[in-house]
């Protein structure tokens, strides 16, 4: 199965869009892989993880579209990884697959977007509308569930949302051909809960965050991102605990512009620790 990595950048976007500081103008400068959008994952042809502000630009440079996504797995309530926007796209489409799309979040993020829908005051026939084509369903940490055709457990992250007692989910997922992933944007340093569900599980591939890269002023196992020291103390706690080991690819995602590397630097620092860690860029695509 491919996986295309729709957006690899943090809430601002690399560059960030009202920033001159010399790192974000570097960026501008340069191009290429080192724009980065906000993160979201295409899983298949069927799936998405997150769907971000900019999932339009981003279906268009990854040469896709949206007809044929039926399941969307939601990590949490920010802006930059849910949009309504984006979904709301769907009412101007003159063709679509004719199938409703089922959005999965955690119940205190279904209460938070709900509460959105109805302060966007849409009218009757829009609700309608939205009612036909989307059904949201409230996923509990620490569950097994079928979506689709994915077999998906819901790891608890150590980040907070906009839901009341929110924290985001960190995706398992199982494909039919018997490989998994685990997609951890956003997390922080998982809490003991978090690791003993992973005890005795094994992935063939990982995605996870490194927001804050090149920091060195956070704490040695920060809540809600990661910086280097603290990605390779997870990955060190996964391989301690088999989950992962030297040969199991790791993707980092989810930069941040200010933090003081710029992809290069960052990939150059993934490259001395004993994984097959490199930084993902918008439109890599992955087999699994």
């Amino acid at each position: 199965m491919e996986l295309i990595f729709l957006g690899t950048g943090a809430a601002e976007g690399v560059p960030a869009a009202y920033c001159r500081c010399p790192a974000c103008e570097g960026v501008r400068r340069r191009g290429g892989i080192e724009v980065k959008t906000r993160s979201s994952l295409r899983v298949g042809e069927h799936h998405q993880i997150d769907i971000a502000p900019d999932n339009y630009t981003q279906t268009i440079r990854a040469g896709t579209d949206m007809y044929d996504v039926e399941h969307l797995l939601v990590t949490h309530s920010h802006e930059d990884h849910f949009d309504l926007n984006a979904l709301k796209d769907k009412i101007m489409s003159q063709k679509t697959n004719g199938k409703p799309m089922t959005v999965y979040m955690s119940g205190p993020a279904k209460r938070y977007v709900e509460d959105q829908l109805r302060g966007m005051n849409l009218g009757a026939d829009e609700m309608k509308w939205v009612g036909e084509h989307y059904v949201i369903r409230a996923l509990e940490h620490f569950k097994e569930y079928e979506v689709g055709d994915l077999s998906v457990q819901t790891v608890r992250g150590n980040h907070t949302a906009h839901g009341e007692g929110e924290l985001s989910i960190n995706y398992l997922v199982k494909l039919p051909n018997g490989r998994s992933m685990l997609y951890a944007a956003d997390t922080g340093f998982y809490t003991e809960e978090s690791w003993e569900y992973l005890k005795g599980k094994r992935v063939d591939l990982l995605v996870h965050e490194c927001t804050f890269a090149g920091r060195t002023d956070r704490p040695e196992f920060p809540t809600g991102h990661h910086d280097l020291a603290s990605f390779r103390k997870s990955l060190d706690r996964m391989a301690k605990i088999g989950f992962i080991d030297e040969r199991t690819p790791v993707y980092a995602t989810h930069f941040n512009p200010h933090q003081g590397l710029d992809h290069h630097q960052i990939q150059e620092r993934l490259g001395r620790m004993p994984y097959r860690a490199q930084a993902a860029f918008d439109g890599l695509r992955v087999l699994l």
